[in-house]
């Protein structure tokens, strides 16, 4: 319990030390600003392909393989 107490504080430690050494500049720099533009689309284009409400064939591929998963369940289990 205390291993996972120390790992906890450890990392809640290192998480806020490089929050406070990233944030320490006012502005950023054209780098930071040109990378940050970058991120951004990138992450723009995964929200697109990930979005599950437009792609109906998506939707229906993930119900059918959790109506599978229950009716393999009920199969195992000798309810069918």
């Amino acid at each position: 319990m205390e291993f996972i107490a120390f790992n906890i504080l450890f990392f809640l430690l290192v998480i806020g030390l490089i929050y406070a050494v990233s944030s320490g500049g006012g502005n950023p720099t054209p780098t930071q600003i040109k990378n940050r533009i970058v991120f951004n689309r990138w992450v723009k284009k995964w929200k697109k392909r990930l979005n599950i409400f437009e792609q109906e064939q998506i939707l229906g591929m993930i119900l059918l393989v959790i109506g599978l998963g229950m009716l393999g369940l009920l199969v195992i289990h000798g309810s069918i």
